[in-house]
């Protein structure tokens, strides 16, 4: 890793790394844990498939954001948005056509919403548009160019 990043990373960026590798971890645990239960799940709700496709989209797509987001790559801004929009989608999707009513929907909707707003704001934010954009710098500062 580049020691200078690593020096000009801001505390938002490793914040939002931090969360969306804690998606990802979560969706492994998720898929591990349906593998390991199928036979139960195969009992009650939802098929053990769905959930299985589902964890093993989400890990696989919070690493491939988390590493944009961590290195700084410019894609990874738009990634960690779509990712963002995408999983909360998903979730609401998945909590009110897939799953049984949850009691404390009033609570995980204000949760929800707050989280959502607190990653939209630090992805809005102009420090993080700078660092993404530092990327695309670099790149033009690198490249050879002939005369």
């Amino acid at each position: 890793m580049n020691s200078s990043l690593a020096a000009k990373r801001p505390f938002c960026i490793i914040f939002l790394a931090l969360v969306v590798l804690a998606v990802a971890i979560w969706n492994g645990l998720r898929l591990g844990e349906t593998i390991f239960f199928w036979k139960t799940l195969e009992e009650y709700g939802v098929h053990p498939l769905y959930i299985a496709i589902s964890g093993t989209l989400w890990l696989l797509f919070g690493l491939v954001v988390f590493m944009g987001v961590w290195l700084g790559k410019t894609w990874g801004w738009a990634a960690a948005l779509v990712g963002t929009v995408g999983y909360f989608t998903w979730y609401w999707f998945d909590r009110l056509f897939m799953q049984k009513p949850h009691a404390n929907w009033l609570f995980v909707l204000i949760a929800s919403l707050v989280l959502l707003l607190i990653i939209i704001m630090i992805l809005i934010s102009h420090e993080t548009r700078r660092f993404f954009k530092r990327d695309v710098y670099e790149r033009k500062l690198q490249t050879p160019t002939i005369t």
